[in-house]
């Protein structure tokens, strides 16, 4: 090998005193390539790029012996395009059209489009775009019975025509309210009162009460009947009439009767008409009574000193007054008087009775003990064993209820139940309908009658569940 130049071994490596061939001879008498040797300043060779490299930008060569600046202009020059082919150099121009503004902030530049609606008068005619408006059918037939607009196009509804024996169920409008037709109803479905005979219901019988101004079908007063126009109201227990003004039933009069005392139309009464015609005008309490058979107002006679029974006398007839005891300051002389025994009964039975929360009634005359049966009132309710009472300041039970106490459903994955038992210390079960295993899931109490149940996978069958409310 042809040695050019020296070089020494030196306790960091090869030391290079100039350049030699690709291949370097070592001390030892191999060879090692150049680039593995260490050079001056401690530099590798690997981090150079030779000279007679080039980088070519935009057409233009630039060699790599010195740093380059290279300067790009801020116009794209050039696009390149894909399978469709490539463009020209030469700047590139956005240009908005009729549907389309170009609106740039610093360095953004942003396209935004705006929509377009085309009205069409008699018809529309677009030119250079495609428009499509997709036309779907329901149902079959030859006649259209409907059209519909949906987002994506018009939906067509088809029948078919009736036939002669489709329009024989039906009742032409021509023959509705009409002569040898049918009648029609009104907003309430009933006939109108201009197409029924004078004589349909003109008179309802009742019971007109003048509490409250309504008529009712009982004399008990418990239905109503409703108030109609054109209909005469006759209440039954007062034979007067009435007729519905639309908010209240008006007494219906005339004045007018058949017959008075053989006076027929408007009849005014005087005294003359009913044989008083010698009657005078003056009062009782001014004319002067010579005798009369009674006395006009009843007056009562009682004895004082005695013990008696007070009498009414009106002068029609005679009055004894019975005298029961006498005192013995008023007696005189000598009288034997039996005060020893008493009356073995009452000459009239007399009948003790009690009334309220409770009934009783007995008949008594003094000739025996008397016994009857007690009957409590009824509190109206029903008899039966009740979970809780309301009882009133008598002690008496007036209301009684029944505490639900579960309530069962079936799931098929998570939900939210309202069992409605008014309390969170339930029990929940849970079951497979399938299988009949026991079933867990998360129990979330949400509130005294709702219960959130929750699972980490989905349920294969339904679940039964059932939540039932704990006695405290």
């Amino acid at each position: 090998m042809d040695i050019k130049y020296a070089y020494y071994r030196s306790s960091v490596g090869y030391k290079i005193e100039g350049k030699t061939d690709n291949d370097i001879l070592t001390a030892g008498g191999s060879t090692r390539p150049i680039n593995s040797f260490w050079h001056d300043g401690n530099l590798n060779p690997l981090d150079y790029v030779p000279k007679t490299r080039t980088l070519t930008i935009n057409g233009t060569a630039y060699d790599l012996s010195a740093n380059r600046v290279i300067t790009t202009p801020d116009t794209i020059t050039r696009l390149k395009g894909g399978a469709s082919g490539t463009l020209v150099s030469g700047d590139v121009t956005l240009a908005a059209g009729a549907n389309m503004t170009i609106n740039q902030t610093g360095s953004t530049i942003t396209l935004v489009s705006t929509d377009t609606t085309y009205s069409a008068g008699n018809g529309l005619t677009l030119s250079g775009t495609s428009f499509s408006l997709p036309v779907t059918t329901s149902g079959t037939g030859n006649v259209v019975t409907g059209i519909t607009q949906t987002a994506n196009g018009i939906t067509v509804s088809l029948g078919s025509t009736p036939t002669a024996a489709d329009l024989a169920n039906y009742v032409p409008l021509s023959q509705k309210g009409a002569a040898n037709g049918v009648a029609s109803l009104d907003a309430s479905g009933l006939v109108p009162a201009s197409q029924l005979p004078s004589y349909v219901d003109d008179v309802l019988e009742g019971y007109y009460k003048t509490a409250d101004g309504k008529f009712y079908k009982e004399a008990a007063y418990t239905n109503l009947i409703a108030g109609e126009t054109g209909k005469i109201y006759v209440s039954l227990d007062t034979n007067k009439t009435y007729r519905w003004t639309g908010t209240t039933f008006v007494y219906i009069t005339s004045g007018a009767v058949d017959s008075v005392n053989g006076l027929t139309g408007v009849v005014v009464l005087n005294k003359s008409h009913v044989g008083l015609s010698n009657v005078d005008n003056t009062a009782d309490a001014a004319k002067s009574v010579l005798s009369a058979a009674k006395w006009t107002a009843a007056r009562t006679i009682t004895l004082s000193g005695v013990t008696s029974t007070a009498q009414t006398v009106d002068g029609t007839s005679n009055v004894t007054i019975p005298i029961t005891a006498v005192p013995a300051t008023l007696l005189t002389g000598t009288a034997a008087v039996n005060t020893t025994g008493s009356a073995a009964k009452l000459t009239t039975a007399r009948t003790i009775s009690a009334s309220g929360d409770a009934t009783w009634s007995a008949s008594f005359d003094g000739s025996a003990n008397v016994t009857s049966a007690l009957t409590l009132a009824a509190t109206g309710v029903a008899a039966g064993t009740y979970d809780e009472v309301t009882v009133d300041a008598k002690g008496r039970v007036v209301a009684g209820s029944n505490i639900v106490r579960s309530y069962t459903t079936s799931i098929v994955g998570t939900a939210s139940i309202a069992h409605n038992l008014g309390t969170r210390n339930v029990d929940v079960a849970m079951y497979d309908t399938v299988t009949f295993y026991k079933i867990e899931g998360r129990v979330k109490l949400t509130d005294p009658n709702k219960i959130d149940v929750e699972f980490d996978s989905a349920l294969p069958n339904t679940v039964s569940i059932t939540v039932t409310r704990k006695d405290i």
